[in-house]
């Protein structure tokens, strides 16, 4: 093996990355509701390790949300919790545009 250590590569966890553009006179109300989603995903889903939100200060009402699952199970699922039902009902009316993906990590 020479000191070279084999790598073991584990694609057992799953990112869910939100692209949201929401209309810039509601983007307060949105970062808002996201941050509240944040904390309630981040308190009451075991299986959730961490929730971020970006916004870009150059292009008003663009944001990116992510979400580190502990497997891909439990990415899918993340669309049917209370949170997330909560989250998308108080933010359907901002929203313009919305693009979900699952990205292996």
């Amino acid at each position: 093996m020479g000191g070279r250590r084999a790598r073991t590569i584990s694609r057992a966890m799953k990112l869910v990355a939100t692209v949201f553009e929401v209309e810039p006179k509601h983007a307060s109300a949105f970062r808002a509701a996201a941050l509240a989603n944040a904390t309630a995903v981040e308190r009451g889903d075991p299986a959730c390790r961490g929730v971020a939100i970006a916004e870009d200060p150059s292009a008003p009402g663009f944001f990116l949300t992510s979400a580190l699952y502990a497997s891909e199970e439990a990415a899918a699922s993340h669309a049917a919790c209370e949170a997330a039902r909560v989250f998308e009902e108080t933010v359907r009316g901002f929203v313009k545009l919305k693009r979900v993906r699952l990205v292996d990590l």
